[in-house]
Formats: C-alpha cells, structure tokens, sequence
C-alpha cells in the first residue's frame, strides 16, 4: 500500500504563539473591513479568552504538530503529497486553475509573511503520473512545472513544509484545490478527486511510499474569506463550533464520506471553505480513523484550529 500515513492541520494562527494574535487579528479585522466593507470588531467571545486559556488549549495544537513531525521522521517515505489551496499567491485571476499539480524540480518554499525560506525537492516522477493518472479517472488535473522566480509562496503550502515536514527532508508535491475563489469544486467532487488519487498512486506507485497532506481550515471567516459570495450572518471572528465538532466527529468515527454531503454553499456559510482540502485527504483515506484528531476553537485566533495524523502502514 504506498499511501503509509496522512496528516491534516489548519494554518496561518496555527503555526503561531498565543502571544503574537492580538496584532495579526487586527490587521485580519481590517483587511475583512475593507473588503467586506463595514466594520470589524472583535466578538464578545474573543474579549472572554485569556491569553492564560490560549496558552494551554493551543498548548494541545503544538504537541499535535510535535507528534506529527515525529512520525514523519519515522515515516521513511519517498514523498508528502501536500494537499493546499492558493489565495491568488502562486495564481491570481488570469489563471485560477481548480486542481493542479506542480510537476516542476525543486522550489523554494517561501514564507514571506515570517520571512522563512528553504529549498524544498519535488518528486517529479510522482507529480507527473498523478497528473497522467487523474485524466484517465475523469479529472482534467492541470500541471505547471515552473513558480515565478522559482518560490512557492501559498501559505497553505509552505508552512506545512518549514514547520512540519522540513525536519524529515522528504521531498513534497504541492497539489492545489481551488477553495476560496467561488466557482470552487464541490465536496463531492473534491473527496471523489482524492479518491481517484488514491486509485492512481495504488496502481502506478504500488513500489512508492507516500504521505498525504491536507492543509487548511478549520472555520474561520478571515480575510480569504469569499466576501463576495458571502452567505448568512457570521462575520470576522466568529466560528462555527457546531460544524466544526461534528466534522470532526464524523472523521474520528472513519465517516469522512459524510462531509462530501456538505453543499459549497454550507462551506461558505460556516467559514468552511478550506474544508475542502480536508475533504480530498478523506476521499483518500476512506474508513480509515485517525490515530488522533485535535480540535481547538480560539476566539483570539479567529479559527477553529485542527490537527490530525492517520497510520495506514
């Protein structure tokens, strides 16, 4: 079986300490103002969390990712398919693919925002027959084998990279899914996508030892948030805890089937968008449950923040 593990984890507040959100929520706050265009203000909930409360309940999200890291120096695979979306970071309006592979060498992995970088490989032979593979199961899977001036700077790769899979030195293929920039593939069609990949990599990479990625999530209504296409009365730093628990109760039952029934309008809805990263990890994971699956919702983040590692081998 070549798919060996998989993990999935939110990002952007997630790889970051307690003490530095109150100033990146603020400029979260005024960036959504601007493109929603009425003002944002923190939640009643936000002003009810100590820093004190952050420290411990985010306290479970950094030993979730040490776990993680631990376990892909254990892992000993060939490659991390890393399963991401793009906030018109790598591709802007004049290219907005829906799913794409990166087929190209080696990158660097740029995290502009921190300013961390590393030179990260590609498997290339991997990418290439994912692209092949996925059109012969029905999914016209876009490729591109070049970054400008050679970085990858969508954060919900990168930081996947620098602060989860750097330490094992695996090489990583960045996939995207298109999760913000309405019209967006649906979940069904998003956990049948990662089903096919799972169908691909099983027949063609039967040899291969791979680990999948999932980044993204979980609800949040920041400022990649499609405003445009808003729905419903949640605003900037609401979250949607409801959603969220019993997403990630069916994915601790091996349910993750029942998140394809979510429409893209229940998505946008509940600040969900990024679900769909999720969505495509558990078409390829199908029944399998998590060998642990940690869930934080933390009003000074403005996220309700996942983690979770799967043991397959």
């Amino acid at each position: 079986m070549p798919v060996v593990a998989a993990f999935a984890t939110s990002h952007a507040y997630t790889f970051q300490e307690p003490e530095t959100w109150d100033q990146r929520r603020e400029r979260s706050k005024t960036n959504v103002a601007r493109k929603a265009g009425r003002p944002a203000s923190d939640t009643r909930e936000a002003q009810a969390e100590t820093l004190e409360d952050n420290r411990e309940r985010y306290g479970r999200i950094r030993q979730a990712h040490q776990r993680i890291r631990d376990s892909l120096k254990r892992a000993n695979a060939d490659a991390v398919i890393l399963i991401g979306d793009d906030q018109a970071e790598n591709f802007t309006s004049d290219n907005m693919p829906q799913l794409l592979v990166y087929t190209g060498g080696d990158y660097l992995s740029d995290d502009w925002d921190r300013k961390h970088s590393a030179a990260t490989a590609n498997h290339p032979r991997i990418a290439k027959g994912l692209v092949e593979g996925c059109l012969e199961e029905g999914f016209d899977v876009a490729w591109s084998d070049a970054f400008k001036d050679g970085k990858l700077i969508s954060h919900a790769h990168t930081e996947p990279i620098l602060y989860l899979v750097r330490e094992s030195g695996m090489p990583v293929v960045p996939v995207f899914v298109n999760a913000v920039h309405p019209p967006a593939p649906s979940p069904a069609r998003c956990y049948a996508f990662g089903q096919a990949m799972r169908r691909v990599l099983e027949r063609d990479f039967a040899s291969e030892r791979v680990v999948l990625c999932a980044s993204g999530g979980l609800s949040h209504f920041s400022p990649s948030h499609p405003w445009a296409h808003h729905v419903g009365s949640r605003y900037v730093g609401d979250i949607s805890i409801e959603f969220d628990r019993r997403a990630v109760a069916w994915m601790q039952a091996g349910e993750g089937h029942k998140l394809a029934q979510f429409s893209s309008r229940e998505l946008i809805e509940n600040g969900e968008a990024e679900l769909r990263q999720w969505i495509v990890l558990l078409g390829a994971l199908g029944s399998a449950r998590p060998e642990f699956l940690v869930y934080e919702p933390l009003y000074r983040s403005i996220m309700g923040m996942g983690v979770g590692w799967w043991s397959l081998s």
